[in-house]
């Protein structure tokens, strides 16, 4: 929903195993690092709207992304850690600054998490509406996926609380 409505429609979504993932999204990612981080964090951000509680998997893969952002033998040592959101979201917001410190970089994205679930909150009808057309198709095209969006102004939206935060 973030890549829609802040950098550019999905090609692909689905809910179809793969690997070791439970589903995956294909989209261009040429949006600025702020926009990237939060589309990086954005599953998380929906599963604590959904659950009312914070995914404890986040919190493990922000803490190692960090812990292992500058440690290429960790990182190795975990073969395919760098393709985890986490990692991608601290990758994405050591992009936008010099962090000196593990608490400066938690922050930053921390920040960004909190733009994405208030952002997600905003959309929240049409979020549900592209979750119930992949609970009954798996897969969505682009198509699809405005299809499943509907009339929703989520531009507008997404918009209104990225300037709270500072965010776009």
């Amino acid at each position: 929903m973030l890549s829609a409505a802040l950098n550019d429609t999905p090609r692909i979504v689905s809910i179809r195993s793969l690997g070791n993932t439970l589903g995956r999204s294909a989209q261009r990612l040429l949006a600025p690092p702020s926009v990237l981080v939060q589309i990086h964090v954005a599953g998380f951000a929906a599963e604590h709207l959904l659950t009312r509680r914070r995914a404890r998997q986040f919190d493990r893969e922000l803490g190692f992304a960090i812990l292992s952002r500058d440690d290429a033998a960790l990182r190795l040592a975990f073969e395919g850690s760098d393709e985890h959101d986490g990692y991608r979201a601290v990758r994405e917001v050591s992009k936008m600054a010099v962090f000196h410190t593990a608490d400066e970089i938690q922050r930053e994205v921390e920040r960004f998490y909190e733009a994405s679930r208030e952002s997600l909150a905003a959309v929240w009808p049409a979020v549900r509406r592209v979750a119930g057309a992949l609970l009954k198709h798996e897969e969505l095209d682009s198509d699809g996926v405005l299809a499943a969006i509907g009339g929703d102004d989520i531009h507008a939206a997404v918009l209104r609380v990225q300037a709270t935060h500072g965010a776009w």
